[in-house]
């Protein structure tokens, strides 16, 4: 068993920032993430013909806080900006550089996390948490903490910690949308007719279609396509197959070419199962009343990876209060 001060649950944004704030005032904390790299939606899948930043295409900022973190990695060299041809908003965009994953990683520097494991239940043993964590072989990771974070998906969180306490029934109310990504190369380039980005219009299939290989530090013709809530919505339990070919044909309508783009000479697809905040929870986090139980998340407050840091920040702020 690993005893700590404080277990948090998933190293996406919110579970990053809680941890490293919590961490820099001499809390123990150890993360436990089911997936094998850190960073949650600001995530990036390589191939052969370039990467593909699959979840958030970019960041942008409005509270100071997360102004001041954008800038901190801007200095870093993990964040640079991106002029994409179709920008629709004034406000700067910023990419990880060379890719989204490399914020996740920036941000786990010096964090304790263990990768790879899928947190299965929590419960109250002699005042502290033990929480059990399988892995992919089957093995089981125990840990005792005094306080557990969820900083997972608000459906996620739910399952954990409702159990436990009937405060946490109110993330019933949290909405997220499911999203179907495919991620495309072509060769040779489309060329200058199809814009660095486009978005969809309602009732289309497609709600982004992002050119990856325009971002700085990125190489090759990669276009990532982020279909729209509820088409994903309907057909999430589709085979990979029906999905990839509607989704191309999606893109020769909407970008205008139809039968001139060309065949992709890769097609991968990832299914976002919580993707988009959509009814928010409208708090910064959520607790139980002896403050030893907490969630998180950008499902708290709105749908923009921004949210997710004031989540996780606001969370830090309100333990190291106590």
């Amino acid at each position: 068993m690993i005893n700590t001060d404080i277990v948090v649950i998933g190293a996406g944004l919110a579970g990053l920032t809680v941890a490293y704030h919590l961490a820099k005032h001499g809390a123990h904390v150890r993360l436990v993430e089911k997936s094998q790299a850190p960073g949650g939606r600001l995530a990036t899948r390589p191939s052969e013909w370039g990467s593909f930043d699959h979840g958030a295409q970019y960041l942008t900022s409005r509270t100071p806080a997360f102004t001041a973190l954008i800038n901190k990695l801007a200095q870093d060299g993990d964040l640079a900006a991106w002029k994409p041809t179709g920008k629709d908003s004034a406000k700067p965009w910023w990419v990880g550089q060379p890719a989204m994953s490399t914020i996740g990683s920036a941000l786990a520097r010096g964090l304790d996390i263990d990768f790879g494991l899928r947190a299965r239940t929590i419960s109250r043993q002699d005042g502290r948490y033990v929480v059990e964590a399988d892995q992919g072989d089957g093995t089981t990771h125990v840990y005792s903490a005094r306080q557990v974070v969820a900083a997972i998906p608000a459906p996620q969180a739910h399952a954990l910690l409702a159990p436990l306490d009937p405060a946490f029934a109110a993330l019933q109310a949290v909405r997220m949308a499911p999203c179907w990504t495919a991620l495309l190369a072509f060769d040779p380039p489309l060329g200058d007719e199809v814009p660095d980005l486009i978005r969809g219009q309602a009732g289309e299939v497609l709600a982004l279609i992002a050119r990856n290989g325009s971002k700085p530090g990125r190489s090759g013709e990669t276009f990532v396509l982020h279909a729209a809530p509820d088409w994903s919505r309907i057909h999430i339990e589709s085979d990979r197959e029906t999905i990839g070919a509607a989704m191309l044909a999606a893109m020769r309508a909407q970008t205008g070419l139809g039968a001139d783009l060309p065949s992709p000479v890769h097609l991968d697809l990832h299914r976002w199962l919580y993707a988009l905040v959509e009814t928010p929870l409208d708090r910064p986090f959520i607790g139980d009343a002896d403050d030893t139980l907490f969630a998180c998340g950008d499902w708290c407050i709105y749908a923009r990876a921004e949210a997710a840091h004031q989540s996780g920040l606001a969370l830090a702020e309100h333990i190291i209060s106590l």
